[in-house]
């Protein structure tokens, strides 16, 4: 089948989504595919909770479609909202029900007339110069060709991107830098006060702001439990606990422990990390329910659906986003949202975290050159696709700030159609300028 569109967008995580909304607003004709059967992507499917962070230590920076997103959630009790980190890492957190989000980002895409598609895994691109001409996608049973004038690559790893030949790296250089994979756990039956006990008797075996009350549980510790996961067979290793209550769901927490090396862009290595979590899940479990306070009576849930992703491949773009661009708070002429995430990167080889503050106040630019990959016409990215190095982007990786770029490449692309412009060529003032009037923040 032949699909024609003035803007077609490729991967439907909360990028993606808000890249297809903006574009839509702005008069364009979008649709949007994903390979799985939900929006949302790490969010959903792998079960990452919470969103952080829409805040800096002095403001909100993150507002426009991501802000409406959080606003549906509130609306139908998928969230309580934006809440200050308990653990002090940011200066909000947002908890979210994965479920809720999954209908939810599909009442906003009806809303806005956007058409999309799942099971949709892009196969093939054609090119015509520097331009993507047409891909190719196939599901169970259908292929159909689909033609745009712009393309939005919402894919993580910037996939779409490489397919039409785009110049890229590869981690911090090699496959085996790339910070390592999470399988989240779902996690039911946890005793909530026995944890808020310990922890007020044992603060120094915690990361935890100093002004919490713990009304809401988000619990970065226990490190003195965990030189005993050896004892259980586990084969990760992490020098903490980190997991998250989940809203209007008493006694439930998203367990963020799990640590599994390998380049999950090769089928060997992403299958042996996912085998590897669906073993330990159950050795780990047993952990819990032996030694941590709270967890005697719990019970396993669910996994995500896939292993969580951090990291593969980075695109180069008109200009990749530098470590010194983020602590230096480097100003760009053509930024096109604010980021406020530390540095934050996993380290593949070592059960601990390098993190690296950004001075007060704690804010970043990222420029619309950014989004624009090297050599291509009519290809925007947008998530954690953007163009950045590999310090800088475990910073831009995450999901409040995906949502500002999806919303300035759906706004790009919209306006390049509109205009009969390259992408690289649309005025940034009429870009910054419908970002503030969808609610961005510059």
């Amino acid at each position: 089948m032949d699909l024609v569109y003035d803007v077609v967008v490729v991967g439907g995580g909360v990028a993606g989504v808000s890249a297809a909304i903006a574009a839509s607003r702005i008069g364009a004709r979008v649709l949007l595919l994903e390979k799985d059967m939900s929006f949302g992507g790490v969010l959903t499917t792998a079960l990452v909770n919470p969103m952080m962070t829409f805040h800096s230590p002095a403001r909100q920076v993150i507002g426009g479609i991501g802000q409406e997103i959080i606003d549906r959630l509130v609306s139908v009790q998928g969230s309580y909202g934006h809440i200050d980190d308990p653990i002090g890492f940011v200066k909000s957190i947002t908890p979210f029900d994965p479920e809720k989000m999954k209908s939810s980002l599909i009442e906003l895409l009806v809303e806005e007339g956007v058409d999309f598609l799942f099971n949709s895994l892009v196969a093939s691109v054609s090119r015509e110069g520097d331009s993507i001409s047409t891909i190719t996608t196939e599901s169970t049973g259908e292929k159909n060709r689909v033609n745009a004038e712009v393309f939005i690559d919402s894919t993580g790893g910037g996939n779409l991107s490489i397919r039409a030949g785009a110049y890229y790296n590869i981690g911090d250089g090699s496959p085996s830098s790339c910070q390592p994979m999470t399988l989240v756990m779902r996690i039911g039956g946890v005793n909530r006060e026995e944890i808020i006990s310990y922890v007020n008797g044992n603060r120094d075996d915690f990361v935890i702001n100093e002004h919490t009350d713990l009304s809401y549980l988000g619990i970065a510790g226990f490190f003195s439990f965990m030189n005993r996961i050896d004892d259980y067979g586990i084969s990760f290793k992490r020098d903490r606990l980190l997991f998250f209550e989940i809203p209007y769901h008493p006694g439930q927490v998203f367990m963020n422990t799990t640590r599994y090396p390998g380049y999950a862009n090769t089928s060997k290595e992403l299958t042996k990390a996912q085998s590897k979590g669906n073993i330990d899940v159950w050795r780990f479990m047993n952990f819990l329910k032996k030694e941590i306070p709270g967890f005697e009576n719990s019970f396993l849930i669910q996994t995500g659906c896939h292993i969580g992703v951090r990291e593969t491949t980075h695109i180069v773009g008109d200009y990749v986003l530098k470590t010194n661009d983020l602590i230096d708070r480097k100003p760009f002429d053509d930024s096109i949202a604010v980021g406020s995430y530390p540095i934050d990167i996993h380290l593949p080889s070592s059960a601990e975290l390098k993190t690296i503050s950004i001075p007060y106040p704690g804010e970043y630019h990222i420029p619309m050159r950014s989004l624009i990959p090297k050599g291509l016409a009519n290809v925007i990215l947008a998530g954690r696709a953007i163009s950045a190095d590999h310090t800088a982007f475990s910073a831009v990786r995450t999901s409040p700030l995906a949502t500002a770029t999806g919303m300035a490449a759906g706004i790009t692309a919209a306006l390049a159609v509109k205009h009969r412009r390259l992408v690289r060529d649309v005025n940034i003032d009429l870009i910054q300028r419908e970002i503030v009037e969808m609610g961005g923040i510059l």
